[in-house]
């Protein structure tokens, strides 16, 4: 015999609700309960008890708003932020644009998230960087590896899980200065030298720098909005989805999935909801009297993996689709894995 139930006498002042009252359900969980346990014979299919002798009443009643409100305690809140990382992700990026060749990258990013003085501060590396699987040796790419690296590890301040601000500029700064030279030394000629002093005044400007590291798609994910894994309702994001461009806003909505016996997975789709030429995208800014009529179409899919134990960020998969003239122009995806 099953031992989560009871076998209830109905009485003759007993209701259907009267009863789901007393065992604090109501009574469409009271039905559903006692019709899933019953012989077929037996279900009930009415409010009106007459004539039903039995019901068969749960002894320890979850209700569906009581298991739902129990399994988002296990996703990441504000508490959480300090310990939602781990140490290490590895990060694959693979790239599809119309009319040229399939980029694929690869890095691991190194994290080290500490409190100060009442705020959370994360210190940012990447390593092992790859290019189509071999380290790259064009100039434009080892410039920009070079110049990031002497600036490394860079320093943020997370709000609600977001990056908020730089936590140290000037010393981000002075640290570059301090290393400029020796990159001119080893990278010779006017075009490393140009590339070098355009780098030094891009950081150097602390607004510049911050919204072009809260722009990066891979910075963008890693430290998401801990909000998100709480949202009921539709909500409007921006995101800039292609390299060098302006962020447009989408409109999300999410869902979670509890199924995995480790893991929730937390899924966040959105639609484009700003219009947006394709002439402005791959310019980077808006273009005045704008009359292409042919709007971009694009979308983005988010998938947060984190564990039911420890709340702790395990993967993230993210892709991205852009189309013009009904034909998918761009497509990105990223993928970040936690190392043991």
């Amino acid at each position: 015999m099953d031992n989560n139930f009871i076998k209830y006498k109905v009485q003759p002042k007993d209701s259907l609700n009267s009863i789901a009252f007393r065992v604090n359900m109501n009574e469409l969980e009271l039905k559903e309960f006692h019709n899933k346990h019953c012989e077929k014979m037996d279900k009930l299919w009415f409010g009106n008890l007459q004539g039903v002798k039995f019901i068969l009443i749960p002894i320890s009643y979850i209700s569906k708003t009581e298991q739902e409100r129990q399994l988002q305690k296990k996703l990441p809140s504000i508490v959480d932020i300090i310990s939602f990382h781990s140490s290490e992700y590895t990060v694959t990026e693979n790239i599809e644009q119309f009319n040229q060749d399939q980029l694929q990258l690869n890095y691991k990013i190194r994290l080290d998230v500490e409190e100060k003085k009442g705020q959370i501060i994360v210190k940012t590396q990447q390593t092992d960087f790859r290019k189509n699987n071999i380290v790259p040796d064009d100039k434009v790419t080892s410039f920009a590896l070079a110049c990031m690296e002497k600036i490394s590890p860079i320093s943020f301040i997370l709000s609600e899980g977001k990056i908020s601000a730089l936590a140290n500029h000037k010393s981000l700064v002075q640290k570059f200065k301090d290393k400029e030279s020796e990159l001119k030394d080893f990278f010779i000629g006017d075009v490393a030298n140009s590339y070098i002093d355009l780098f030094s005044e891009n950081i150097s400007n602390e607004d510049y720098f911050l919204r072009q590291m809260q722009c990066t798609l891979v910075y963008k994910i890693l430290f998401p909005d801990i909000n998100w894994f709480h949202k009921k309702a539709e909500w409007k994001e921006k995101f800039a989805i292609y390299y060098n461009s302006f962020p447009l806003e989408f409109n999300f909505k999410s869902e979670y999935f509890y199924e995995n016996p480790e893991y929730i997975e937390t899924v966040l789709t959105g639609k484009i909801s700003e219009n947006c030429s394709f002439q402005e995208l791959i310019k980077g800014s808006r273009i005045r009297d704008e009359n292409d009529v042919n709007k971009l179409k694009a979308n983005i899919h988010l998938h947060y993996f984190t564990n039911k134990i420890t709340r702790q960020l395990s993967e993230i998969k993210l892709e991205i689709n852009i189309w013009y003239k009904d034909k998918l122009f761009h497509k990105h995806k990223l993928h970040l894995k936690a190392q043991s």
